[in-house]
């Protein structure tokens, strides 16, 4: 026996035993498919007529795209600017003191 979390006929999770409780589970006692734990997907499989079946509306997710936010490549547009800008008042004050320097003489 395992039990299955079930949302509309779709399996979106399983334990084996009794392990999951809540009001979308499901104990099934019937005969699971052989390739069900290897191949299990949430939504891949579905309960129809009593028997586990795979989903035929099943469509695989598409991944996550990894990568810096546009939130991150703003800060960094921010961060290059400040330095920037440091840069030429670095180089600004340098100039000034230059010309306090050499007045000096």
């Amino acid at each position: 026996m395992i039990s299955l979390m079930v949302k509309n006929n779709v399996i979106t999770d399983y334990a084996k035993g009794d392990g999951l409780v809540g009001d979308n589970v499901v104990q099934f006692s019937g005969n699971i498919p052989d390739d069900f734990y290897s191949n299990f997907k949430p939504s891949f499989y579905m309960i129809q007529d009593d028997k586990i079946v795979e989903n035929p509306d099943y469509v695989e997710p598409e991944p996550p795209v990894i990568g810096p936010s546009k939130q991150d490549k703003i800060n960094a547009q921010i961060m290059l600017n400040q330095a920037k800008q440091k840069e030429d008042q670095d180089k600004f004050n340098a100039k000034i003191l230059l010309k306090l320097v050499g007045g000096m003489k």
